[in-house]
């Protein structure tokens, strides 16, 4: 068991170099034996309004609420993301659903990105175009506001504009290996596009999702149907799920 944890600690640090302090390489960790006979991390299945990782079964349902311009979101794919993936959803402890939120001009073309193809791509797509923040962040500072008004518009050759000038065509071709023939049929999807308007819409009314500027920096979270105020980041998260998923105690 102790060389398991190891293993799987050093995958972990191999993904997120810069993990929480509650790390999983460390044996003492709060969360249950982590072995599984089936690694349920790697099952993806399409949701009414998102995207559901992990056993469908599992007895915890986690839901994230993010949106790909949210600087807490980026912060927890590297950080939250490797440790839910090795200690609950490759055992079947727990599933994640992401669903969308929609505040930046980037957030729609991206959803339409990331879930383009089959649900399984789902998870892949949208770790990488996450963790891209950064990186197209600081072309649409450096844009001129002529430019970054007309990417703002609601069409699909804004879509198509934006998704080019930011780099994200030629990212999701070399890196996931979509055509340009690909993206362009779901950045033009209409129906999917009024889809993921209308579900993100339906999650802040029925979970109470605030709209406020400073609500669009930092993920939300429902734990089995109900949200966890306060909770918006990996530390706080962990606190809340290590004492869900501890240990039972050993018998006499």
């Amino acid at each position: 068991m102790k060389a398991f944890l190891r293993a799987t600690a050093l995958m972990a640090l191999c993904l997120a170099p810069s993990l929480s302090a509650q790390s999983l390489e460390e044996e003492t960790s709060a969360f249950k034996d982590l072995t599984s006979k089936k690694a349920w991390h790697a099952n993806v299945e399409e949701t009414e309004r998102g995207h559901l990782i992990g056993n469908p079964d599992a007895d915890e349902q986690l839901i994230m609420f993010v949106s790909y311009a949210c600087k807490g979101c980026h912060d927890f794919a590297f950080r939250g993301d490797p440790e839910l993936d090795i200690a609950l959803l490759a055992p079947g402890l727990l599933n994640l659903e992401i669903r969308q939120r929609f505040n930046h001009p980037v957030d729609l073309p991206l959803s339409l990105l990331a879930q383009c193809g089959e649900p399984a791509k789902f998870k892949v797509n949208h770790a990488m175009l996450m963790r891209a923040q950064a990186r197209w962040k600081e072309r649409w500072d450096s844009a001129s506001a002529f430019n970054r008004d007309g990417w703002s518009r609601s069409t699909l050759p804004a879509r198509r504009s934006l998704v080019a000038a930011l780099d994200f065509d030629d990212m999701m071709a070399r890196r996931r290996g979509y055509s340009r023939m690909d993206l362009g049929t779901c950045l033009s999807d209409r129906r999917a596009a009024a889809k993921l308007a209308a579900d993100s819409m339906a999650d802040a009314e029925e979970f109470g999702l605030p709209n406020s500027p400073e609500s669009f920096t930092k993920p939300y979270f429902a734990l089995n149907g109900e949200l966890l105020e306060g909770v918006h980041s990996w530390d706080a998260l962990y606190e809340l799920l290590s004492g869900r998923f501890k240990p039972e105690p050993a018998s006499e």
